[in-house]
């Protein structure tokens, strides 16, 4: 892949009265789209990434709108080794996923044939295959029968990502590996997730906003993403637990490897209180014309005997806090 300048959001920031953190969004100087690549943008379904490594997710066969922010007079071009691309206008194409469930790779390259963009592609294993709350030989469990008050969120997904020994490691975005989201019940591989993009794009979105703080997405540690119903009700979890639709992912940061929630806050220890600032800062985000419809759940926790403190966030097109 050639060299880019990574795209970059800042935010000034300062630490308030006790733990609240105070952020100001100061949006970069816009680049003319006909002078550098990183103007352009990859756009997947209604997602524009500011990055240039990701996934897609899809079901066999489907159809995915892919598209680049870059004028008709500079021509892209997305290559796949697998399945079918269809140009339907200027710099704008379907994929159409092939019908087996694996990881595919999507290339898209600029007008002088350096690559701009590489999303690994995962085509899902429909959910018609669990037999018995089981696929193959891995513990799926037993979503809720009827949606939660008829909320079309919590329909049961329709397939799940594959993952093996060999494709664990595989990137869905510049800082986050499948394996991350997997569910920490115990087994063998195969083992499946089910990933909302929406989240990891939220995830990495995070990330670029706290490096003016001293943090980056490599520092994000994902706790607890996806969950099987059936490691849901091992926990006694909320039966609509959005961890099991792969909506939410309980995190903390950890740059310096230690396995707990870093002194957020600055006050030279670890208490829930950094997990409390953590959330302000997100709640900062939540207000943003950016991330604003991505952050729908924050929750705050403590430290227990099994772990630190944490932060829930999830992609509920609702407001929830606790």
């Amino acid at each position: 892949m050639s060299s880019k300048k990574p795209f970059r959001l800042h935010t000034s920031c300062r630490l308030a009265v006790g733990i609240a953190l105070v952020c100001a969004v100061i949006w970069p100087a816009v680049v003319p789209a006909d002078e550098a690549d990183d103007a352009h943008r990859f756009r997947v379904r209604s997602l524009t990434f500011p990055y240039d490594e990701g996934a897609i997710v899809a079901m066999p066969g489907e159809k995915i709108p892919l598209s680049v922010t870059a004028p008709a007079t500079r021509p892209y071009r997305v290559d796949a080794r697998q399945g079918a691309i269809i140009a339907t206008g200027p710099n704008r194409w379907t994929w159409e996923a092939p019908v087996k469930p694996g990881t595919y790779e999507i290339e898209v390259k600029n007008p002088t044939g350096d690559t701009l963009v590489d999303f690994s592609a995962f085509v899902m294993v429909p959910a018609t295959q669990v037999r018995q709350g089981v696929l193959n030989n891995y513990r799926v469990g037993f979503y809720p029968e009827t949606p939660l008050r008829g909320n079309p969120i919590y329909v049961p997904p329709q397939g799940f990502v594959e993952v093996t020994r060999e494709t664990e490691d595989t990137k869905i975005s510049e800082n986050f590996r499948i394996k991350q989201f997997l569910t920490k019940q115990t087994s063998g591989y195969p083992k499946y997730v089910v990933v909302d993009e929406r989240l990891v794009f939220l995830l990495e979105a995070i990330g670029r906003h706290l490096r003016p703080l001293g943090w980056s997405a490599d520092d994000i540690f994902v706790m607890s993403a996806y969950r099987t119903p059936f490691y849901n009700k091992q926990l006694d979890d909320t039966k609509y637990s959005l961890h099991q639709w792969g909506r939410a992912a309980d995190i903390f940061l950890d740059k310096d490897g230690n396995g707990v929630m870093d002194d957020f806050n600055r006050d030279r220890v670890v208490t829930k209180q950094d997990a409390v600032a953590l959330a302000g800062f997100l709640e900062s985000l939540a207000r943003t014309p950016e991330l604003g419809s991505f952050i729908g759940g924050i929750g705050t926790y403590g430290s227990t005997a099994a772990h630190g403190p944490f932060v829930h966030v999830d992609t509920r097109p609702w407001k929830a806090r606790w």
